[in-house]
């Protein structure tokens, strides 16, 4: 069964050719609120020699949980998945799954007791691409590094450094809006870039070693930006905390969690935003207020960086789901 024909069985509709929102090279699939009650929104695919890229942009409305009877073992073997938002976890082995967060499979060696949870009333909005071993291990061969090795290290979880290298990735392929034949290049770039960046951490790994007083110091001053994210904190406060020069902890700071101290407070403030504008009434300029903007206008563009989506369009998600909901495919 070609990749094609298991999307359209799994999901039980046909491909939507006449929605646009992503690469027109690419298959969009969509589910509407009368095709199942737990989600609204679109999966799309691009699938090349040896990889599948997709996107998954869902509303769940209620409780979704996956278990291991799901593989897509037979199309691709290592899926590694950047969450731009979501809200829920993975279980054998445990990891949250959240906004600006690398989650990884083994389809080749799924564990039958694994669960996929996602929560109800929240975005799934994820870009992921899946490899087979036999291209990957190609590479890996050429620069004679141990796959075995290679993989241990790849689908550890909370992989802050390989995590903050693949956004960049996944946020072009989320905007570009290409058609073939200059989306089939596009693509197959970006699949090679992927497997650049998660060589290159592995190589480097060894590098990204911190003095263990140092990164208790360095997550002493995470704690205190995550408590006080809707404050502008004064740095002169934050090395205090840490014992370390302006220098050092921007530098450190940056090499453990592989984002600068404001970049960090400003993703902070956008996941609060997300659950608030998700979960609640307020106006969108009360919400900016709220995680620490003056100019709603200003905090508009922050959330469309860090979200790939304007506070407006997960407004209307949540009420209306406008944003998701497909004009073509409810005709």
């Amino acid at each position: 069964m070609r990749y094609y024909d298991f999307v359209k069985d799994y999901m039980k509709v046909d491909e939507c050719k006449n929605n646009k929102k992503y690469s027109s090279a690419g298959h969009t699939f969509c589910w509407n609120k009368d095709n199942l009650t737990y989600a609204e929104g679109l999966y799309w695919f691009y699938e090349g020699e040896g990889f599948i890229i997709d996107i998954h942009d869902f509303y769940i409305k209620e409780e979704v949980i996956q278990n291991s009877t799901y593989s897509i073992a037979d199309y691709v073997s290592i899926y590694t998945s950047y969450i731009v938002s979501a809200n829920g976890e993975k279980f054998n082995p445990y990891q949250t799954i959240t906004a600006n967060s690398l989650c990884t499979f083994d389809f080749d060696n799924i564990r039958d007791d694994f669960v996929f949870l996602l929560h109800e009333n929240c975005c799934y909005l994820a870009v992921s691409i899946g490899f087979k071993k036999a291209l990957i291990e190609k590479h890996l061969a050429s620069i004679n590094i141990n796959p075995e090795s290679f993989y241990s290290v790849l689908l550890q979880p909370n992989q802050i450094i390989l995590t903050k290298s693949l956004e960049k990735v996944a946020m072009e392929i989320l905007n570009c809006k290409m058609a073939a034949p200059a989306a089939d290049f596009f693509f197959k770039a970006k699949a090679n870039e992927w497997v650049s960046i998660v060589i290159d951490t592995y190589l480097n790994r060894k590098k990204y070693k911190i003095e263990i007083d140092d990164d208790k110091a360095l997550e002493d001053v995470a704690r205190f930006l995550e408590d006080h994210f809707a404050t502008n904190v004064n740095q002169g406060t934050l090395e205090k905390i840490s014992k370390m020069s302006g220098t050092k902890l921007k530098n450190l700071f940056k090499e453990k969690y592989g984002q600068s101290i404001t970049e960090y407070t400003q993703r902070k403030r956008m996941n609060v935003a997300e659950t608030l504008l998700l979960n609640t009434e307020l106006p969108i300029k009360e919400i900016a207020e709220s995680v620490g903007y003056t100019s709603a206008s200003k905090f508009t563009i922050y959330y469309k960086r860090y979200k790939g989506k304007l506070p407006s369009e997960v407004r209307n998600t949540t009420y209306n789901h406008d944003s998701l909901r497909c004009n073509h495919c409810d005709k």
